[in-house]
C-alpha cells in the first residue's frame, strides 16, 4: 500500500494534537490512546476496521501504563499512530504490529525528554519576565514557544517515520526468515498479557478485584458482549461511588 505525504502529515498532526492542550483532557484521554489512534489512522489510510483492530491490540499493552514522577516509560500515542500506520501500509498482522509498536513507543521517549529539557528554559525565561512585572509576556511564554516546540518534535518525526518508514519495514521483512517472523508473532501475542499484568498490579486490591473477577465470569462463563459488560461496570462504579459519597457526607 502506498501512502501520500498528505496522509502522513495528517497522521503526524493527530499525533501532535494527542499531546497538545488544545483539546484539553479530551486530547490526552482519547486521542492519546492507541485504540483511538489506530482507528483515526485507519480512517486516514482508508482501512478503519484494520486500524481499530491493530490499535486495540497495542492499547492492551499499555493498559497499566503510567508516567510516574515525570518519567516517561514509553509513548503509547506514538506507538498507536505510527505503529498502526506502518502495520497497515506494510500489511502486517496484529501480533507483528504489536511487536514493532513497543520499540517505536520506547524510542519516542527521546522526543519527550528533548521537549521537557527545552521547556525548562522557558520556565527561567518566564521567571525573568515576572520580575519585570510583564504578565502578558509570561502568558505568551507559557503557550506559544512550548507549542511550537511540541509541534516540531512531534509532527515532523511522526510524519517522516510514517512516510519513509514502510520502505524500511518492507526491506526488513524481505530479508527475515519465517522463523524470525514467527518470533515476532509470539512476542506480539505475549505483550497483551504484560499489559494486563501491569493493570492488575494497579487495581489488585481487595476493593477492586471482585469487580475484575465479575467481569471475567460474565465474559468467559456467560459469554456476554464486552459492551454490555462495560455498561454493567459503569453502572456499578456510579452506584458504589454514590454510596461512598453519601456515607462520607453522613459521617
Amino acid at each position: 500500500m502506498e501512502i501520500s505525504i498528505f496522509q502522513a502529515a495528517l497522521i503526524g498532526f493527530f499525533y501532535y494534537l494527542s499531546w497538545s492542550p488544545w483539546c484539553t483532557y479530551v486530547g490526552f484521554f482519547t486521542l492519546n490512546r492507541p485504540l483511538l489512534a489506530g482507528f483515526i489512522t485507519g480512517i486516514i489510510l482508508g482501512q478503519p476496521l484494520e486500524g481499530a483492530l491493530i490499535g486495540a491490540g497495542i492499547n492492551v499493552i499499555y493498559l497499566g501504563f503510567i508516567s510516574a514522577g515525570g518519567a516517561q516509560m514509553g509513548d503509547p500515542s506514538f506507538a498507536g499512530y505510527v505503529g498502526t500506520a506502518l502495520a497497515i501500509i506494510s500489511n502486517l498482522d496484529v501480533s507483528t504490529a504489536m511487536a514493532i509498536s513497543v520499540p517505536l513507543g520506547t524510542i519516542a521517549t527521546v522526543l519527550w525528554i528533548a521537549k521537557m529539557t527545552v521547556n525548562s528554559f522557558f520556565v527561567h525565561w518566564a521567571d525573568k519576565e515576572v520580575e519585570k512585572g510583564n504578565l502578558n509576556m509570561v502568558a505568551f511564554i507559557n503557550v506559544v514557544p512550548p507549542q511550537i516546540l511540541l509541534f516540531l518534535v512531534s509532527f515532523i518525526p511522526a510524519t517522516l517515520v510514517v512516510y519513509y518508514g514502510p520502505n524500511a519495514v518492507n526491506g526488513m521483512l524481505s530479508i527475515l526468515t519465517d522463523n524470525v517472523l514467527h518470533v515476532f508473532n509470539v512476542i506480539g501475542a505475549m505483550l497483551p498479557a504484560l499489559g494486563i499484568a501491569m493493570n492488575l498490579k494497579l487495581i489488585g486490591n481487595s476493593f477492586t478485584m471482585p469487580f475484575f473477577v465479575l467481569g471475567i465470569i460474565l465474559s468467559v462463563h456467560f459469554q456476554m458482549d464486552i459492551v454490555i459488560i462495560s455498561i454493567i461496570g459503569a453502572v456499578l462504579a456510579l452506584t458504589v461511588s454514590s454510596l461512598r459519597n453519601n456515607s462520607s457526607g453522613e459521617a
